[in-house]
């Protein structure tokens, strides 16, 4: 990055030397980090809770597959982007830099409060969803009524904020350590999620293929097993008849349920050697998972028919039967009602959602900070703890948009939990990702200038732009779907755009607003924003 420092007009900025950053997160770092925020909990659910139902005979395993491959993609522009960016929030420094500056900030603002606000979205799944579905299995395994009457309790609004609250506080304290305690605490809750993982595939494994229909007759009522396909047909639901169309479809969810591999870009300021930790973290985070996710539906199909999954998720999502949440946890724990074996996965499905927040507290913040290096935050919030190695104001400010995305969802929820998942972060994703496809040709004396991945040619062409036109296409097909089929939270709303609209347009309105704030104490964002910033300005090897 020197050559770019050098070919471009370098302005002094006193106020960004010793970040107190530290350059900790290696090659499993990143793998973690991209494992905990896809989450091998709520993420491992929704192949089964949410896409069978959507799609009734879908294809489970095309979906997911297809959907990895794309994702393969959108890794490789990221970790490019880190690459040629190694600062905390590089998606921000490149957008900004390559393609407009307004429009730049505005798509990192929009991300940044999006994500916090689902933040305590997943948060408030913990009380709303998680305990209370927990509770239920404790409560039908052991026969214990007054677990059932706890998990109401947990579900409350009551509940749920007072919860939600606790585990706000936990996440908080726990993102303000560190990078390399963060990765250590991220690490051992993947432990304890592979554990779970491996305790699930044991239970449908080891019993045989005619099992489950007499486990659910025994736990949820005689004959229930063989009515829920007469009964999810019975109250509207039809089979898929066009394979292809509905794997197309299906992308739009299997982009939510991978989608977090890429962060550690977010913080590349702490990433050893991002050019290659990057790249590699990214895409072994995703295959990780693919091939967890994958291996639990092959084995859980040997079990029961891919119509009878769906069936019991369409019956749950249309409010049609409150026998059980369509969870693979619930058909595992049935299989074999182990009390202990329930309690560790129950044990790592809390911890990994909080390991889940924890990692959007981190790219959230890393973000804000890239804002205070420009100039477009008050200064004082790029304050990183001396010992801690944190931005712990960056950090605070997070939590507290996450603790109103807490108490929305616990009062229904309109700014987090009910928006648009996939379409909010891929609308904020197009700015950076068009600007790194057409970084060689906009900046080309910085394109000549970078690291050798950033400037990897097949024949003429950068390689960067024939991955980062794939992943446009990827991002705008999501954006159709989101308006053509059933999307995360129901089909996109007046209302979720409305709220898009003001997200953005705050954006642009305080980017114009802090301009003019800069300019008239004789600074120009501008020219703060000319260059790209000095590595040693960034963290500490």
């Amino acid at each position: 990055m020197a050559g770019i420092s050098e070919g471009a007009s370098v302005v002094q900025r006193s106020f960004t030397k010793g970040r107190g950053l530290v350059r900790v997160v290696g090659f499993l770092g990143a793998a973690i980090f991209g494992i905990q925020c896809i989450s091998l909990s709520s993420s491992g659910l929704l192949p089964f809770s949410t896409v069978a139902g959507l799609w009734p005979g879908a294809n489970l395993v095309s979906i997911l597959t297809i959907a990895m491959i794309l994702c393969l993609f959108h890794a490789y522009t990221y970790a490019v982007m880190g690459t040629l960016a190694p600062y905390s929030g590089a998606d921000y420094v490149v957008s900004t830099r390559v393609l407009s500056r307004p429009l730049g900030f505005a798509a990192s603002w929009t991300l940044v409060i999006f994500s916090a606000l689902v933040a305590g979205s997943l948060i408030a799944l913990i009380p709303q969803s998680t305990i209370p579905t927990l509770l239920r299995i404790f409560g039908t395994v052991t026969e214990d009524s007054s677990l059932l009457e706890m998990a109401a309790t947990a579900a409350s609004q009551d509940g749920v904020i007072l919860i939600g609250t606790i585990c706000t506080v936990i996440a908080f304290v726990g993102t303000i350590l560190p990078a390399r305690t963060i990765q250590r605490i991220l690490g051992g809750g993947l432990i304890l999620g592979i554990a779970a993982w491996g305790i699930l595939y044991y239970q449908m494994l080891s019993v045989p293929t005619s099992a489950f229909p007499a486990a659910w007759d025994r736990f949820m009522g005689a004959g229930s097993y063989g009515l829920q396909i007469t009964l999810a047909a019975a109250n509207g639901m039809q089979m898929v008849t066009n394979p292809a169309s509905v794997t197309l479809a299906g992308l739009l969810v299997g982009f939510w349920i991978f989608y977090g591999y890429f962060i550690p870009t977010f913080f590349a300021g702490e990433v050893k050697k991002p050019g290659r930790n990057l790249l590699a973290g990214s895409w072994v985070s995703l295959i990780f998972t693919w091939a967890i996710f994958i291996g639990a539906t092959m084995i859980l199909w040997r079990l029961v028919p891919p119509q009878w999954l769906s069936a019991q998720s369409y019956l749950y999502q249309t409010g049609q039967t409150e026998t059980a949440m369509p969870w693979i946890i619930f058909y595992a724990a049935i299989l074999r009602p182990n009390i202990y074996l329930v309690g560790v996965v129950s044990l790592a499905w809390v911890v990994t959602l909080i390991n889940l927040v924890q990692t959007y507290f981190m790219y959230c913040s890393r973000i804000i900070l890239a804002w205070a290096k420009d100039g477009l935050v008050p200064f004082g919030i790029d304050y990183v703890h001396p010992s801690l190695r944190s931005p712990m104001l960056a950090v605070l400010i997070v939590a507290i948009l996450a603790q109103f995305g807490v108490t929305d969802a616990a009062q229904g929820g309109a700014l987090g939990s009910q928006l648009n998942f996939v379409f909010f972060v891929v609308c904020a994703q197009l700015v950076p990702v068009a600007a790194m496809t057409f970084f060689p040709f906009l900046r080309k004396e910085w394109f000549e200038a970078a690291s050798p991945l950033v400037r990897l040619k097949v024949g003429r062409v950068p390689v960067i732009t024939l991955m980062g036109s794939i992943t446009l296409v990827y991002l705008l097909w999501l954006i159709v779907s989101s308006f053509v089929f059933p999307a995360v939270g129901g089909t996109l709303r007046a209302g979720s755009l409305v709220i898009f609209a003001v997200m953005f347009g705050s954006g642009l309105v305080w980017y114009f607003m802090r301009n003019a704030y800069m300019r008239a104490r004789g600074r120009s964002l501008a020219q703060e924003m000319s260059t790209m910033p000095a590595v040693e300005d960034e963290a500490e090897a």
